[in-house]
């Protein structure tokens, strides 16, 4: 993962009193703010923050909404929200936590205390989300690992279906890759699966799915992608490989590729039977001499 820049914060907040208090005590973080409710909706289409200062009091739409709504949106619904106000009472506290409230801060801030539950809720959130970086990231090339290719490609394969859009699965094994590893030993051997990986994922827009699947093997999907234009992809990556040197090896080492290619508009009953069909022309590429892309027809090199 890349390193984090600073903490993102969206202050929302109507008193302007209030919002001077808190850029200045904020401002080792990279501060965002809204005046009402309605406002910090909009931002949060376009920001993702690390936590969020919600006033409860505000005119037209008040903090518990604001919450409830942002709770409401799968893509927001992870942030902590912190809630600002002067109201100490046991049922609003409780309200604001049954609404999804993380924490809350008091007027008149007392700031050790508000940086604090701010700092707690940042690394909460950072923490929460390299667990999750890890969970769906295979450990030695960076991509995406098996559980978390099926899980994507299961949703992407359903929605290509329901809205009769294009879809072309690839399936990649790195060629001879048992004699690289018996030749050049098992460090070169990772070396150079990270470096196909990433050869392989530089060069594909954000919208495709890659992941290693196990071993030597890869798998890709690339939604709205037709088999003439996925053939043409294919060939790109095959050729990527083959320029491949990986020099951290003692004896000249270079990678080669083979690819097998399957699309939707074959037929495909669903995702297991696509990469299955996939799988087969892999084998066929693999025993015609590998360093090629398999499909309909046959594109060597």
């Amino acid at each position: 993962m890349a390193e984090p820049g600073p903490p993102k914060v969206l202050v929302v907040d109507d008193n302007e009193t209030n919002l001077d208090i808190l850029l200045g005590l904020l401002a080792d973080y990279d501060v965002i703010v809204a005046l009402d409710g309605h406002s910090a909706l909009d931002l949060l289409r376009q920001e993702t923050p690390d936590v969020i200062l919600l006033d409860i009091v505000m005119p037209g739409m008040d903090g518990y909404e604001v919450c409830a709504r942002i709770k409401a949106d799968a893509g927001l619904r992870d942030i902590p929200i912190l809630f600002i106000t002067a109201k100490t009472d046991e049922a609003s506290l409780v309200r604001a936590f049954d609404i999804g409230g993380s924490d809350y801060v008091t007027k008149p801030f007392r700031s050790r205390e508000l940086l604090a539950r701010v700092r707690i809720q940042v690394q909460y959130r950072r923490a929460m989300e390299q667990l999750r970086h890890i969970a769906v990231t295979d450990e030695l090339t960076g991509v995406r690992n098996r559980r978390a290719f099926f899980e994507r490609a299961g949703r992407l394969f359903a929605d290509a279906r329901a809205h009769d859009r294009a879809l072309s699965a690839l399936m990649l094994d790195i060629d001879h890759f048992k004699q690289i590893n018996d030749t050049h030993g098992h460090a070169i051997g990772d070396i150079a699966l990270k470096h196909f990986a990433a050869a392989v994922q530089t060069r594909l827009p954000r919208t495709h799915l890659f992941g290693r699947l196990g071993g030597e093997e890869f798998a890709l999907l690339a939604p709205g992608t037709d088999a003439d234009e996925a053939a043409d992809l294919a060939e790109h990556l095959r050729a990527t490989v083959h320029a491949l040197r990986v020099e951290e090896a003692v004896a000249d080492l270079r990678l080669t590729v083979s690819i097998g290619l399957a699309a939707l508009s074959e037929g495909a009953l669903n995702l297991d039977d696509l990469l299955r069909r996939a799988d087969d022309r892999l084998y066929e590429a693999k025993r015609s001499g590998r360093n090629r892309v398999w499909w309909l027809r046959r594109i060597g090199n």
